[in-house]
């Protein structure tokens, strides 16, 4: 229909049509080619970034239990103490900031609003970002009750009122001491156990094979790191179970290969 009517008119309005139809063409083009590498870009950015995430998620989850299990530990010998009214070596205790690293899951809280980070994505990471500030706000109190702690001299009687006062004092910051170790053990658990759910929507948004790549690079990084090959494997096969023990023994052989 449109090349019958064509045909009908001039010369010139034909030309015309045609080279307007020409620019039009060529203006399409350019803007589905742009649209194109703009979702390219958008793409490799949203890969870089999950698998980035994904690193620190799996770091948390598979970390932060055995810092959980062993500052439980403490506890329960801090409260005897307590309990049989003396003080715990709490004044050694310090956390330097920053304790962790997370600057991928606040860059990913940046991205609200945009296609690299879904809703869902973004309220779990929110909500994982307000464990961690605990954690480290409860680190914080450790450490500032540790360094109140003061020495008591050996010369002082018991019943003296500067041994009293001062072991009055480093009791009472003990006591706060321990409600915040008791904190940390439970921001711990928690952030382990809320990366492990993250960590299922980022392995589904990657896809299988990425998510292998990005989890073999983890393998990798820690045999690098000298944590030792029987402590890698244990940690892989309790928090990884898809890769069998003859799965897992060859990547720790490609590895050695490869060094």
């Amino acid at each position: 229909m449109f090349l019958r009517k064509l045909f009908k008119l001039g010369d010139k309005a034909k030309w015309i049509i045609l080279e307007l139809f020409v620019v039009f063409v060529g203006v399409y083009m350019a803007f589905l080619f742009q649209q194109y590498s703009e979702n390219q870009k958008l793409a490799q950015e949203k890969d870089k970034v999950l698998i980035s995430l994904k690193a620190e998620l799996d770091d948390f989850r598979t970390s932060f239990p055995r810092f959980a299990n062993f500052q439980a530990e403490k506890n329960k010998e801090w409260d005897s103490l307590f309990a049989a009214q003396e003080v715990g070596d709490f004044y050694q205790w310090r956390y330097l900031e920053p304790q962790y690293n997370y600057k991928i899951l606040e860059y990913a809280l940046d991205q609200e609003g945009t296609d690299i980070v879904s809703f869902e994505l973004y309220d779990e990471l929110s909500k994982l970002h307000s464990f961690i500030k605990r954690l480290e706000h409860a680190e914080r109190m450790m450490t500032e009750h540790g360094m109140r702690y003061r020495n008591i001299a050996q010369s002082w009687s018991k019943e003296s009122m500067e041994y009293q006062t001062r072991n009055a004092d480093n009791r009472f910051n003990f006591f706060k001491f321990r409600i915040a170790a008791s904190d940390r053990t439970g921001n711990l658990r928690e952030i382990a156990k809320r990366s492990q759910q993250i960590v299922q929507i980022v392995n589904e948004e990657l896809g299988e094979k990425k998510t292998r790549e990005a989890e073999i690079d983890m393998l990798n990084t820690y045999l690098d790191a000298n944590l030792g090959e029987d402590f890698v494997r244990e940690m892989f096969l309790e928090y990884f179970p898809k890769y069998s023990e003859e799965e897992l023994d060859m990547l720790i052989q490609q590895n050695q290969d490869r060094n």
